[in-house]
């Protein structure tokens, strides 16, 4: 078995070696044990990883002090009605675009310590940032359980079934959608030649989910969950063993 994922070697091999004990009590071929048990662990790897709350979500966001926003400024806009010129709107819109070329990657910094009050801003800018907080937390919400639906991405690509909760299946990046292509799973041969390994990118990336500890966790647990059923069910008969085994009782 080939595991590249950034769990240590230690709880890979334990892991393995669990599986082929299991083989042997089993009867089972490799690729059939392995898948079933990997069914438990990604399912476990899933539970593990840290997934933020619907109301954390909306929390930090209700709770920003500041954002940054590349808006382009359609022309001033007059409270008391007055019309502007052609020529006064380029001017104020050119103005505009020299004072946001001063900021950070080319956007304003507006702050929102007075966001109880609307009228501190232009009208039509209170009308954007609204608009676009709006589409923001939209976005927030649906990548809610990305990192943890990478485990489900591995499942889907080895055929495994894998648990989750719907808001991780359905996860999503708002511009790269569920990112599957950081997901590298490889699988050859089959019975007991059958191999897989698989490389799950995103955990370099989004450190705050631990997905990559999640995984190393779940193997452990797993070969440790297989010891105690064996060593407690020693004195009696394998097929006991068998039933006592999550996964080996429902192989086929």
């Amino acid at each position: 078995m080939k595991v590249t994922v950034i769990p240590d070697a230690k709880a890979a091999r334990r892991f393995h070696e669990a599986m082929q004990q299991i083989r042997k009590i089993s009867g089972r071929d490799f690729e059939t044990v392995i898948k079933s048990e990997l069914s438990a662990v990604l399912t476990g790897a899933v539970r593990r990883t840290k997934k933020a709350t619907s109301e954390t979500i909306k929390k930090n966001h209700d709770n920003r002090p500041g954002a940054q926003y590349g808006f382009e400024y359609a022309g001033p806009e007059s409270r008391s009605g007055k019309t502007y010129s052609a020529a006064d709107t380029a001017r104020a819109r050119q103005r505009a675009a020299e004072r946001r070329a001063g900021g950070k990657n080319g956007k304003l910094v507006y702050y929102f310590s007075r966001s109880k009050e609307p009228k501190a801003y232009p009208a039509w800018l209170w009308r954007q940032i609204q608009e676009q907080r709006a589409k923001s937390l939209v976005r927030k919400t649906k990548a809610r359980g990305l990192a943890a639906s990478m485990f489900v991405r591995i499942g889907d690509k080895l055929g495994i079934s894998v648990k989750a909760p719907g808001y991780v299946k359905n996860a999503k990046h708002h511009k790269r959608g569920e990112m599957a292509e950081f997901v590298d799973v490889q699988a050859s041969g089959s019975g007991d030649k059958y191999e897989v390994g698989f490389v799950n990118n995103l955990t370099r990336l989004n450190r705050w989910a631990q997905a990559g500890t999640a995984f190393r966790q779940s193997l452990n647990a797993r070969a440790t969950y297989f010891g105690s059923a064996v060593k407690l069910q020693a004195s009696k008969k394998i097929k006991q063993v068998l039933d006592r085994y999550p996964g080996l009782a429902s192989m086929s």
